[in-house]
């Protein structure tokens, strides 16, 4: 067994093992990793280009030039937003949609690779340890 790091170093480098996993399997699927969180969002949720912005934290002119590209792409749609006709809710095309399922699929098989060093119940703990970081970080 390697050197156990503390919590901290250990987190960065699991988070940094994960964004280059993510990073790979964005590029090989045409994707920069905007455009696949992006995607990833959308798949789960279609939203406005307000809440789109809000939730990946982009300014809503670099929101414009993102979806506009993907728009271009055939990745997704603008839809005039039912609720508001001044907005649109962004939406994945059926292409669109293949391609988050494939990004979301391959990353899952990695993370879960990563992961095969621990017993279940590490991975379970792990789990929940990594949860009260979430809810932590995210509270504040």
């Amino acid at each position: 067994m390697a050197k156990a790091l503390a919590a901290g170093p250990a987190l960065i480098r699991v988070s940094t093992a994960v964004t280059e996993q993510y990073e790979r399997i964005s590029s090989e699927l045409g994707l920069t990793m905007q455009q696949a969180r992006l995607l990833f969002v959308l798949h789960r949720q279609p939203t406005n280009m307000l809440g789109l912005g809000a939730e990946l934290r982009l300014t809503k002119s670099t929101m414009t030039g993102v979806v506009a590209r993907m728009e271009t792409a055939g990745l997704v749609a603008r839809v005039p937003d039912a609720t508001d006709r001044r907005n649109f809710v962004v939406t994945p095309t059926e292409r669109g949609a293949e391609v988050a399922e494939e990004f979301e699929r391959r990353l899952r098989t990695e993370v879960r690779r990563m992961l095969q060093v621990l017993e279940p119940a590490e991975r379970d703990t792990l789990g929940l340890l990594l949860t009260a970081v979430i809810a932590g970080h995210e509270g504040r």
